[in-house]
C-alpha cells in the first residue's frame, strides 16, 4: 500500500520563508515520518526559496540529509488541490499536513491533517509535530 505525505512549509515546519525558524523537534519528526511513506513539500513558497530553505535546514542539522532532495510542488495560487499532486493516483493514501484550513480546496478536507500554526512568540516547548505524527500514523493505518 503506497502512501504519500505532503508537508506545508510556512507555519507548519518553519515559522515563515523570511525568518525560517525551525519548529521544535523537526529533525525527529522527519526521521519518524520518512518510513511511513513518500514525503514531499506542498508550499506556496517559490521553488528557488524552497530549495534554499531545504538546504539550510539540512546544513544546520534541523532536517536529515534526504530532506534537501525531496520534491516540492507549488500551487499557482494559495489553494492546495489534491489532484494537482503529481502521481496522486499511484498512491492508496495521500495526506497533507498544513496549518491553514483556508488553503485546502473546497470538498477536499478529507486529506488534511491539521496542525497549529507555528508563529511568534515561537514556543520552544511546542509539541505539535509529535501530535501531528500520531495523527498521520492513525490516518495512514485506517
Amino acid at each position: 500500500m503506497r502512501k504519500l505525505i505532503c508537508l506545508d512549509l510556512e507555519g507548519t515546519l518553519i515559522s515563515n520563508a523570511i525568518s525560517q525558524i525551525p519548529r521544535p523537534n523537526l529533525h525527529d519528526f522527519l526521521c519518524e515520518l520518512s518510513p511511513l511513506g513518500d514525503v514531499i513539500l506542498y508550499t506556496s513558497v517559490s521553488p528557488t526559496r524552497t530549495a534554499e530553505i531545504k538546504h539550510l535546514l539540512v546544513s544546520e542539522e534541523y532536517a536529515p540529509p534526504w530532506f534537501a532532495s525531496i520534491p516540492s510542488i507549488h500551487p499557482e495560487r494559495t489553494i492546495k488541490h489534491k489532484h494537482l499532486v503529481p502521481g496522486v493516483t499511484q498512491y492508496d493514501r495521500v495526506l497533507l499536513l498544513d496549518d491553514q484550513s483556508g488553503v485546502i480546496a473546497a470538498g477536499e478536507h478529507d486529506w488534511w491533517v491539521q496542525i497549529k500554526e507555528f508563529s511568534s512568540p515561537y514556543p520552544q516547548d511546542d509539541r505539535e509535530l509529535e501530535v501531528a505524527l500520531e495523527q498521520i500514523k492513525t490516518r495512514l493505518d485506517s
